[in-house]
């Protein structure tokens, strides 16, 4: 199976090799990548053992596994990155998570902070943005994040 993260390479050898623990992630955007498809696959112990322990107490477990349950993850967008390779300590990440909930189009836009733990790399926090406004972004016939294969004013831009 395809990663949903959006490499295209096969689950496997992606981010299913973290989730496995027969790896780790090397970048701040690999851990990203992870996180993402671990909400897609509702692997929620991962989220956990990946969020820095100082600030867990922001983690809902609960809510984390309910969205991860209710949406399905359509697409990875990621918009840029500073820092976050192998020899930084910090990293961020910006990205839109694009899901469908409940029928309707909706996703997650993010600028995330990353640092490094004992070697690896954890989520700290991330500041949002609203998602009107990445709809806005998207023309008339660009491809539906949905991954539907559809021009978006075909799909969930006809409204």
């Amino acid at each position: 199976m395809t990663c949903p993260c959006g490499t295209g390479r096969d689950y496997s050898d992606c981010c299913g090799r973290f989730h496995a623990e027969l790896a780790v992630p090397e970048t701040a955007e690999e851990l990203m990548r992870s996180r993402y498809c671990a909400y897609a696959n509702q692997k929620i112990d991962y989220l956990v053992a990946t969020h820095d322990p100082e600030r867990l107490d922001d983690f809902d477990r609960l809510r984390a596994g309910k969205w991860a349950r209710d949406a399905e993850f359509t697409r990875l967008d990621i918009l840029s990155t500073a820092r976050g390779k192998t020899g930084d300590e910090t990293g961020m990440v910006e990205f839109i998570a694009w899901f469908l909930l409940e029928g309707d189009l909706t996703c997650h836009h993010e600028k995330s902070s990353f640092r490094r733990l004992d070697g690896k790399w954890v989520y700290t926090d991330g500041t949002t943005k609203p998602a009107a406004s990445m709809f806005a972004s998207l023309g008339r016939n660009d491809a539906c994040p949905c991954a539907s294969g559809k021009k978006f004013k075909k799909c969930h831009g006809a409204g």
